[in-house]
């Protein structure tokens, strides 16, 4: 996947190039998290996060059959599982047993949620699954040093968190589609705002 680092080739860039390049890059994330910092409605990473508890009543009372809540579920499976390996890769790359931990209880989140949309699917919602899962997609190599994992997981979860929100724009209010699309899109933001931190916290 890309890195943001324009026309340049990984191979082609020295490692300190690429490390320059990296830290510029969390150092401009760096700064739009002090610009969202003032805002009232700013997400508080610490309050943010969904029960997954809660996830699992709203799937357990919801049409889990009906089109619109089987679609919300397969995509956001599939957002969730791409950014499982980011925040895998961000975790083992970790560079204390502080990042290790926090980073290792996101993942375990992470996990219970699609596991438990997972559950919540269709034989059309599977079958769907398994033809996404057929296809190529990008996903981390070998392990990389922390500043590449974490900008890599960073953008994944900037990603997803915007289809997320698409999915949420497009159903009806009150919906249990559209509150899943919300779960979802709230955690996926949470674990942004959680990297943006310790990108803070690494650049200082």
């Amino acid at each position: 996947m890309s890195t943001g680092t324009g026309n340049v080739r990984p191979e082609q860039s020295s490692p300190g190039q690429k490390h320059t390049s990296h830290r510029e890059r969390l150092k401009r994330a760096s700064l739009l998290l002090d610009s969202t910092e003032d805002e009232e409605d700013a997400p508080n990473p610490e309050t943010a996060q969904p029960d997954v508890d809660a996830l699992q009543g709203l799937v357990e009372a919801a049409d889990q059959n009906g089109t619109a809540f089987q679609s919300v579920a397969v995509a956001a499976v599939q957002i969730l599982e791409r950014a499982l390996c980011y925040e895998r890769e961000a975790a083992e790359a970790a560079l204390s047993l502080g990042q290790q931990e926090k980073l290792g209880s996101m993942v375990e989140t992470v996990e219970r949620t699609a596991g438990v949309l997972r559950n919540a699917l269709n034989a059309q919602g599977s079958k769907v699954m398994h033809l996404c899962a057929e296809e190529d997609q990008a996903m981390p190599g070998d392990s990389q040093p922390w500043w590449f994992a974490l900008t890599d997981a960073l953008e994944v979860l900037e990603e997803g968190t915007g289809q997320m929100a698409s999915l949420t724009t497009a159903q009806p209010t009150g919906s249990p589609a559209r509150e899943l699309s919300e779960l979802i899109t709230q955690l996926l933001r949470g674990h942004h705002d959680e990297l943006l931190l310790e990108a803070d916290d690494w650049i200082s």
